[in-house]
């Protein structure tokens, strides 16, 4: 009886931090994902040599984001994610004011996800 018991609560003082895990991934997601939809947004406003196939490359990351979206919504609180893409975008806002956010670095954003080249391994806490 005391092993049945011992091992009831150690299964249930795991849940909480199972799912703070799961929810520190999910912020983890969700901060790589608004990098590159970021990103790509500033390509279409400052390169509009790559505007056309910045809009065809962030079209890839929509799924993604509507199963984040879906993931988050009821167990992460909304200023979490807010304050990472905050962070995202002050720094690419820093970027772009040192005069560093150049067409190059639009055509290999736009050339790592074209190419499929979005991290599976961290993307797999979205399924």
């Amino acid at each position: 009886m005391k092993k049945w018991c011992l091992a009831a609560l150690l299964a249930s003082s795991l849940l909480p931090a199972q799912a703070a895990d799961q929810d520190y991934k999910l912020v983890t997601v969700a901060g790589y994902l608004n990098f590159y939809l970021l990103n790509l947004n500033a390509c279409e406003d400052f390169h509009p040599a790559v505007r056309q196939s910045a809009y065809e490359a962030e079209k890839l990351l929509y799924p993604w984001l509507d199963k984040l979206d879906s993931k988050t919504k009821s167990s992460i609180d909304a200023s979490v994610i807010s304050n990472v893409v905050k962070k995202r975008r002050d720094a690419l806002n820093s970027q772009i004011n040192d005069n560093d956010f150049t067409v190059e670095h639009c055509q290999a954003v736009i050339k790592l996800l074209t190419d499929g080249g979005l991290d599976k391994t961290l993307l797999k806490s979205l399924d």
